[in-house]
């Protein structure tokens, strides 16, 4: 009976809205808005929850998610509590949101594999979901083998248009993954995580770096991260496979305890985008860009290190051989170990940084890359790099030009770049062709 009713509430939302709207027709999102009008309350009856940390409110709270699906959507709402799962939790349709108060509505599965929620069905036909303020506690290590048997925060695989806002993940090996691992296909697209931290604390300390990544997209298309904290282990932010369309927006990675990359470009996707972003303190890279990436853009962001011992092989930004179509633009890039940007791509353009105090040669290895430069280019083609500023007290050169063993630095203009506080000045040792180095300070 009382599905009966709410379900009856939403049709009566709809004609009155199509009342107000003029006939027009209701899409879904104004659905999702009609839906919202009423709460599946986990704690209240007929689900129970006990939301006490000790009682198992899987299937209270599965139930409450069921009854929304039902009834077209709904907002299911967790009042504060913590709430003990066994299993994952499935939203498999459309116009649900699961809701809290915050940090203060915690949902923890205590088992080291698994997701805590899962949305979608793998066919892409799941729309227009919601997850709200609400914190994912894993009170268990993530098993180790991630490739047979990863944990994850929140999993989203085979949807459209979901978002993922205030939400706070603790302690997974994967704390949101969007996508399907391997897959070519467009089933997971238009995902939007804002306002949210995927952190190491929690219920449980982690003694040792967690496997996999804050946040990793696997494939699917049109993603935008936003106003968010990751505090890595491994890595803050795994771009992979055919993973396109992306744009990470005023994000922050970092951790003053190890871990070993900030963001990664990897696999054969394209349309990657890292602006007014901060990325502190990794252990290799800053930011790598691999091999397969295409069309990359890293702009606005500060990119730096907040320590000076650190490790031997902290670096910047790496741009590998084979990538293509690379913008790295009006970035703050300092203190690393190693080079501040290392470029082995293709048209790869570098223009308007400022690099500062990079090639740091610290009290525990004084003679650390005494063959580095604070930029170092070697082999590609069609390289532009202009009207970037150079300071550094330890570097080779303030910006090195170089052939990368059979392949040639060919077709590359370095034009406008001031690069007199820093060791050599501009050093061209490329053998290429077709090239313009002038009008460097």
């Amino acid at each position: 009976m009382m599905n009966q009713f709410k379900f009856r509430m939403r049709i009566l939302v709809a004609i009155l809205a199509t009342v107000v709207l003029g006939g027009s027709t209701i899409t879904a999102p104004d659905l999702a808005v009609a839906a919202s009008v009423t709460d599946y309350n986990v704690k209240a009856a007929p689900y129970n929850a006990a939301g006490d940390g000790i009682a198992d409110d899987t299937a209270a709270i599965q139930s409450a998610i069921n009854d929304a699906q039902s009834a077209g959507g709904g907002v299911v709402f967790f009042p504060k509590g913590s709430y003990k799962l066994s299993s994952t939790l499935h939203i498999t349709e459309h116009n649900v949101q699961l809701e809290g108060t915050g940090k203060g509505s915690s949902l923890f599965l205590d088992k080291g594999t698994d997701a805590v929620i899962h949305i979608g069905t793998g066919s892409g036909q799941t729309t227009h979901n919601k997850v709200k303020n609400l914190a994912i506690d894993r009170s268990v290590a993530p098993n180790a083998d991630i490739v047979h048997s990863p944990s994850y925060g929140i999993r989203v695989e085979g949807a459209r248009f979901t978002t993922l806002d205030g939400v706070t993940v603790f302690n997974a090996a994967y704390g949101i993954s969007v996508g399907v691992k391997g897959n070519a296909q467009l089933n997971t697209q238009f995902v939007t995580i804002l306002n949210s931290n995927v952190m190491t604390t929690g219920s449980m300390q982690p003694t040792s770096v967690f496997p996999g990544a804050n946040i990793v997209f696997w494939s699917g298309a049109d993603y935008k991260l936003s106003k968010t904290f990751l505090e890595p282990t491994n890595i803050g932010v795994l771009m992979e496979g055919n993973s396109n369309g992306i744009n990470i927006d005023t994000t922050t990675v970092i951790n003053g305890a190890p871990f070993n990359y900030g963001i990664m470009s990897v696999g054969n996707g394209f349309a990657r985008y890292i602006v007014n972003s901060i990325l502190e303190n990794a252990h290799h890279q800053q930011i790598y860009i691999g091999g397969e990436s295409e069309r990359v853009t890293v702009a606005n962001s500060w990119i730096g290190a907040g320590d000076e011992e650190g490790t031997t092989t902290r670096l910047g930004i790496l741009i590998e051989s084979g990538a293509k179509k690379v913008t790295i633009a009006d970035n703050r890039i300092g203190d690393q170990q190693l080079q501040g940007i290392f470029s082995k791509g293709d048209n790869v353009t570098i223009t308007g940084n400022l690099l500062e105090r990079n090639v740091v040669r610290n009290r525990l290895n004084p003679n650390n890359c005494l063959s580095c430069d604070s930029m170092q280019i070697e082999g590609g083609k069609h390289v532009i790099v202009n009207g970037n500023r150079v300071f550094s007290d330890f570097d080779r050169n303030g910006i090195g030009l170089f052939d990368d063993g059979a392949r040639k630095l060919n077709y590359y203009i370095v034009t406008g770049n001031d690069t007199s506080e820093s060791g050599s000045g501009i050093h061209d040792a490329a053998t290429g062709t077709s090239k313009v180095v002038a009008n460097n300070l």
